[in-house]
């Protein structure tokens, strides 16, 4: 199912600006695992949110995605150890961790 990332209150511009720049680089869709975490003491628990969690089935795939979205976006330039793109888990619950900061930037 395709998501009108922009039309979601909850979600960051930046978050959006990415979402939206990911499908149409990409020409895919994505199923959403997990976003806004209402208690969530990290980037899925800010308002409005600055992460998304994509269903990944294929680590392969995974890393090339991640590679993508991480040679064209800064998630913040004060700290380059920080990634926009993770992806972690195994199995059923491999995913692409995405991330941003008020200060992310498109390189």
């Amino acid at each position: 199912m395709n998501e009108d990332y922009a039309q979601m209150k909850e979600n960051h511009p930046n978050l959006i600006e990415l979402l939206n720049w990911l499908t149409k680089t990409t020409g895919l869709g994505f199923t959403k695992t997990s976003g806004y975490r209402k208690g969530d003491n990290g980037v899925h628990g800010t308002w409005p949110c600055r992460a998304r969690d994509l269903r990944m089935r294929s680590y392969e795939i995974g890393v090339v995605i991640c590679k993508h979205i991480n040679d064209n976006w800064i998630y913040d330039p004060a700290r380059a150890n920080k990634m926009c793109a993770i992806l972690h888990g195994d199995g059923a619950n491999l995913h692409i961790h995405t991330q941003v900061h008020p200060n992310t930037v498109r390189s």
